[in-house]
């Protein structure tokens, strides 16, 4: 497994017009990250918690160290699926990642996870042990559009998320197109990440009238979508 590396990470809600002002503002000096087709990429995530919803609650009470595991594919290709750890630590967070196949990801839907059981892979081991210890169950399926820009220095990276849609039915993870509720009253969430420090000039590209930040979750807003 990698080497943990913590990030800092801030996130705001933004309006259409305020996405359209930074998306052109970003596209003319900055690249677009790895996974872009075109200008932007499709992300679609499914949630897992405990039967006592333990990640949703410790968001809710804002607890200082939280974490959450799910599967995700880009772009609708499903030959290339990873489960990841997410990890946030008062003000920094990290994440860790292990690629699985299709098939490993339908028995996890079914919550079958001796799957992972002689799985070599630090993370697998990990998930699989606390799936068992914990009562682990997939939750919510997230699906949402991204434009990411990337800047090497500071490991700088910026992503503007919308179209959001949430749904439960878990069955439906591999299904294609947009499935469950869109998420009302947010045009877009901007997030801006990096490692120790952030350039002065990306700062003030990011700047807008709206740009104060959130604690945005898409996880416990697609449980909320979906009554719990």
């Amino acid at each position: 497994m990698s080497e943990i590396c913590y990030r800092n990470e801030f996130k705001h809600e933004i309006s259409q017009k305020n996405k359209v002002i930074l998306t052109s503002r970003l596209r003319k000096v900055l690249k677009h990250d790895e996974n872009s087709v075109g200008n932007s990429y499709s992300i679609r995530s499914l949630y897992f918690d405990t039967i006592y919803d333990d990640a949703y609650w410790e968001k809710e009470d804002g607890r200082s160290y939280r974490e959450k595991f799910r599967i995700r594919y880009y772009n609708n290709d499903a030959s290339f699926i990873r489960l990841e750890k997410k990890v946030k630590d008062g003000a920094v967070g990290y994440k860790q990642s292990a690629c699985i196949t299709k098939d490993m990801a339908d028995q996890l839907i079914q919550k079958k996870y001796d799957c992972l059981a002689d799985a070599s892979h630090p993370l697998l081991q990990e998930f699989y042990a606390k799936s068992k210890s914990q009562c682990m169950e997939p939750k919510v399926i997230i699906t949402y559009e991204r434009e990411a820009f990337a800047y090497g220095p500071g490991n700088t990276r910026i992503t503007l998320d919308f179209d959001m849609h949430a749904s439960t039915q878990v069955s439906s993870f591999f299904h294609d197109g947009r499935i469950g509720i869109r998420e009302p009253g947010i045009d877009c969430v901007l997030e801006v990440k990096f490692d120790n420090y952030l350039p002065g000039w990306i700062q003030s590209l990011v700047q807008t009238e709206e740009t104060n930040s959130t604690s945005h979750s898409k996880y416990v807003i697609g449980r909320h979508l979906n009554q719990i």
